[in-house]
């Protein structure tokens, strides 16, 4: 099945190892020492973060995402969801 059929039917799809394990470390510890304001949900706009904003423009992201949303697709309001074992709710 592909990505975007699995999309169309689940509404979701969950793809493995877009980043190697160091690449995600740094993000986190980027974002952990950013500063920028979090609630219980998360952070949000967060694309104006410069790992972030380098991280949703990479090939590997953008060539996911546009096999779902079309060629034509881009970054635009970015928020970042905190779903760990301590903030734990139900995004709709």
């Amino acid at each position: 099945m592909t990505l975007a059929a699995q999309v169309e039917e689940d509404g979701f799809a969950i793809v493995h190892d877009i980043l190697s394990e160091p690449e995600a470390v740094s993000l986190r510890q980027e974002l952990d020492q950013s500063g920028l304001p979090r609630s219980r949900a998360g952070i949000r706009h967060v694309l104006s973060h410069s790992g972030v904003s380098r991280f949703a423009n990479d090939s590997r992201v953008l060539g996911i995402v546009r096999k779902i949303l079309g060629e034509n697709a881009i970054p635009f309001r970015v928020p970042l969801f905190d779903k760990s074992p301590t903030a734990h709710w139900l995004v709709m």
